[in-house]
């Protein structure tokens, strides 16, 4: 399990490249991607802003851990966890506190198995690798799925192919949103 984010391992996480936290104003540590909404304005570095314009996009590890902080949940993943999880009050707030890596570019999806959150762990190194990825790793697409595709997984970018590994049965599964 990662050490920062409990569902994304040390290796699988990289800054969003903004300079700035949007809630604590910090502009001392990474800054991760983060779609949500500021819940308590006053408790913001600028309370005028927050009430506003309570919405984030640009966050750091301490507020997204934080309480002041909720992620906008798309349908699909109020249906992930609705259908999966063992404890869907807990898999809710797991999922607020967890920065939005990694890239989704069709909508949120991130695998369940044995009733939690699969943990992030990273993306193919190399072409050649992500060719390989659908005869080793489990396809997920809003839930396990067979892989039937006839053709080589191949992408135009790396980072559309996510692998997760489950944490308590150690099951490899991988999504993939093309562009």
């Amino acid at each position: 399990m990662g050490t920062t984010f409990r569902f994304i391992c040390e290796d699988a996480m990289f800054p969003c490249g903004g300079t700035v936290c949007h809630f604590c104003e910090s502009d001392e540590s990474p800054i991760y991607n983060y779609n949500g909404l500021i819940l308590n304005p006053d408790q913001a570095a600028n309370p005028d802003l927050a009430k506003e314009d309570p919405e984030i996009f640009e966050l750091c590890a301490k507020c997204i851990l934080g309480e002041n902080v909720e992620k906008d949940i798309e349908p699909r993943i109020q249906k992930t966890i609705n259908r999966f999880a063992k404890d869907k009050q807990a898999s809710l707030e797991e999922f607020h506190r967890t920065p939005d890596i990694p890239l989704f570019l069709q909508g949120q999806d991130w695998p369940m198995c044995c009733g939690g959150w699969c943990e992030f762990v990273g993306v193919p190194t190399s072409c050649e690798e992500s060719k390989g990825v659908p005869q080793s790793w489990h396809y997920w697409e809003h839930e396990p799925r067979a892989w039937e595709a006839d053709y080589e997984l191949v992408p135009e970018s790396l980072r559309e192919i996510s692998l997760f590994k489950c944490i308590s049965c150690e099951k490899q599964h991988f999504t993939w949103q093309f562009t």
